[in-house]
């Protein structure tokens, strides 16, 4: 049986790990042969390293710290243990642990370790640490995609999204089936209100490595902000049925999503479960009250969401979409003036906050203010050209001004872009007019 030598392997920002869309049976049998060996001979370094790499993959990650922990104890010199190492700890957000082990693997020679240290500097905030280490990782070798992909991140954590899409380009120019650079450059698609080239990157992405959580999640994302949401669904159940039973923070955040797309789908019992089990994961989940909040206020159970509500922004005050949802509640039950407080505080946080700007024009509109709810809407159809309600509640907004040309042409393209919007088709007819 032939041995094989140490796997070094390398993560670009969190990356699945590599391999990871080997087939669950395949690693198995990889285990079963490193054990067979460490049987024979427990102070095994190869094996202890190979084993330690398996874990990994299958995402068993305090067994892989520990096998490589022991590799380290056996043969101390080793840069590239190190490195694998500090891999795991990204995972397992350990921060301050991978720095210090990609630390030593750059002093025992090891190059590579500079962007993977840079993505523990990233994911912990310290990006003028980051990008000195990418510097010099580039400096090394000015085609290294990971250290490429590093920065992507590095800059779309920063919100410097036309700098991190170029270096994604870069990245895959580079490395065309790497699928963390897609699943990257999806997610920055996604942050930048770009939901079609996130789905096209973020499938990409899933078929280069089925096993990509990441890329499911934020796939789902994706579809739940185009609507879509049975495929939202289905993307959140697959991250969370390959996430399995790990109760860590993001876990929280999958059920907390799906519990939303079930929300809107009108599975209301549903959603209440996967509430519950994102809070029981996670009690300070503000995704997840700001959630149930929205079911409670759907089911009208009104004081349950305010609660609930509040609760979500008492954990996260930053969060916009808390704001725009306790918003909806407080216009229901009747407190306008708050409601409008609210969704100024949302869009302060987030002035591209699509959802935030239409609400504030409706309740504008519904105080007899169209002045001010056309000016939301015109904002509104800025971020999402392609939403049907926006054009049609402008169209009604223009009608209260007496604007009646105005009103025709909103309607019209109201219905252009969803044929069987009834309202609209209603309105457009008491205008006297006609969808072509």
């Amino acid at each position: 049986m032939t041995r094989t030598g140490l796997t070094l392997f390398v993560l670009a920002h969190l990356a699945a790990p590599a391999l990871a869309q080997q087939a669950q049976s395949d690693l198995d049998k990889q285990l079963e042969q490193e054990d067979m060996y460490l049987r024979l001979d427990p102070s095994d370094v190869v094996a202890r390293h190979n084993r330690a790499s398996i874990w990994f993959r299958k995402g068993e990650y305090k067994k892989a710290i520990a096998d490589f922990s022991e590799a380290i104890r056996l043969m101390p010199r080793r840069a590239e243990t190190y490195n694998n190492r500090a891999a795991v700890y990204l995972r397992t957000e350990e921060f301050d642990k991978a720095v210090a082990d990609y630390s030593r693997s750059i002093e025992l020679g090891y190059a590579g370790a500079y962007s993977g240290r840079a993505a523990a500097y990233t994911l912990n905030s310290r990006y003028d640490l980051a990008f000195a280490d990418l510097d010099k990782a580039l400096e090394i070798n000015p085609d290294d995609a990971d250290a490429i992909g590093n920065r992507a991140m590095a800059y779309a954590r920063q919100e410097r999204f036309d700098k991190a899409l170029s270096d994604y380009d870069k990245a895959i120019k580079l490395a065309p089936n790497n699928a963390v650079f897609y699943e990257g450059r999806g997610d920055a698609w996604f942050r930048t209100n770009q939901p079609d080239k996130a789905i096209a990157d973020l499938s990409k992405a899933v078929s280069l490595d089925p096993r990509n959580i990441q890329a499911f999640y934020t796939r789902g994302k994706a579809y739940a902000q185009l609507e879509r949401h049975d495929e939202a669904i289905a993307d959140y159940s697959q991250a969370i049925e390959l996430t399995g039973n790990q109760r860590v923070k993001n876990h929280a955040n999958v059920y907390a999503a799906r519990g939303n797309a079930y929300t809107f789908s009108g599975h209301y019992d549903a959603a209440l479960a996967d509430f519950d089990k994102a809070i029981e994961i996670d009690p300070s989940s503000s995704l997840a009250f700001s959630g149930r909040g929205a079911t409670y206020a759907a089911l009208k159970q009104f004081d349950r969401g305010l609660a609930d509500m509040d609760k979500a922004i008492f954990l996260d005050p930053d969060d916009a979409d808390s704001y725009n949802g306790r918003a909806l509640v407080l216009f229901v039950l009747g407190q306008a003036d708050k409601a409008i407080a609210d969704l100024d505080k949302a869009l302060e946080l987030n002035p591209k906050q699509f959802k935030a700007r239409l609400n504030r024009g409706v309740i504008h509109a519904s105080k007899g203010r169209p002045d001010m709810a056309i000016a939301d809407y015109d904002e509104a159809a800025k971020l999402r050209p392609d939403d049907a309600e926006v054009f049609y509640r402008r169209g009604v907004a223009h009608r209260q001004r007496g604007e009646t040309a105005k009103a025709r042409a909103d309607l019209k393209k109201a219905l252009h872009l969803m044929p069987r919007f009834s309202e609209a088709k209603r309105e457009l007819e008491g205008l006297g007019g006609k969808a072509k």
